[in-house]
């Protein structure tokens, strides 16, 4: 999902988050501090992550900080 969508979110703070939670068969809701760089002005945000085991769909939802 990250190498389309968001290649940006690739990487051990985001995308092994869901990877992990799916290896353990757990369910993830996490709120973390990120900035967003690829092809732009970093950008201060908040990224939700949401997950569950018995679920296909996975969720990131961007909260821009002010």
């Amino acid at each position: 999902m990250f190498t389309i969508v968001a290649p940006c979110m690739n990487n051990f703070m985001v995308a092994h988050r869901f990877e992990d939670a799916a290896t353990k068969g757990t369910a993830l809701d996490d709120t973390i501090d990120y900035v967003l760089t690829l092809r732009m002005r970093p950008v201060k945000v908040k990224l939700r992550l949401i997950a569950a085991p018995d679920v296909v769909t996975q969720y990131v939802m961007v909260l821009r900080s002010v």
